[in-house]
């Protein structure tokens, strides 16, 4: 039987002053309930063509770590999604108004997985690593911070959209030319071991 994912309380966070509410859901599962969303072989080779960041980041492919290696320790994985609505931003010029809403969620997640992981615990990013303005791996150096280091979702080659619509029952937007979305969405988790 698959578990639900679980509606959490609005999170309300300022934005330039506006107040922005974040639609919350997450869903426990075994390690091995995640596995099947798991194709590192297809979705690496999507970072390799369409991501700028493919190899200039420890966090990104090919330096993230095999997730079963990453996860060995760990029996669990809490998936935890936000969610906003893109017309709480409409003080942003449309162009705009997208990228902003995501990198506002996004930004929201990374942090409150970062303060929520304890000793036991590791958080997955809803993103690659950010702390520093250009990562040491562009120039083949060591990471300077290499406890701070995280991964994402993406880059241990898991499908997101995939996660999203059958673990979440959600349906990701995106924007296209022209055109908002209703809203848009990120997703993080959190390793555990019970």
């Amino acid at each position: 039987m698959m578990m639900q994912a679980v509606d959490k309380p609005l999170i309300t966070s300022k934005f330039q002053d506006n107040e922005i509410q974040i639609l919350t859901k997450e869903i426990e599962l075994p390690i091995e309930a995640i596995l099947p969303y798991w194709n590192p072989e297809e979705f690496n080779a999507y970072c390799q063509t369409g991501c700028e960041n493919f190899s200039k980041k420890w966090t990104c492919p090919p330096h993230c770590p095999p997730f079963k290696e990453y996860a060995a320790e760990h029996t669990h994985i809490k998936l935890i999604l936000y969610k906003t609505n893109c017309n709480q931003f409409s003080f942003i010029e449309s162009e705009e108004r997208a990228l902003t809403a995501y990198n506002f969620a996004k930004d929201l997640l990374q942090n409150n997985l970062r303060n929520r992981e304890d000793e036991t615990e590791r958080f997955i990013g809803p993103n690659s690593c950010e702390i520093c303005t250009i990562c040491k791996a562009a120039s083949a150096n060591a990471c300077h911070l290499p406890h701070l280091i995280r991964y994402n979702l993406v880059a241990f080659g898991f499908n997101v959209t995939k996660i999203m619509e059958e673990l979440f029952q959600h349906q990701l937007e995106w924007a296209k030319a022209g055109q908002v979305p209703n809203h848009v969405s990120s997703v993080g988790a959190i390793l555990l071991k019970k």
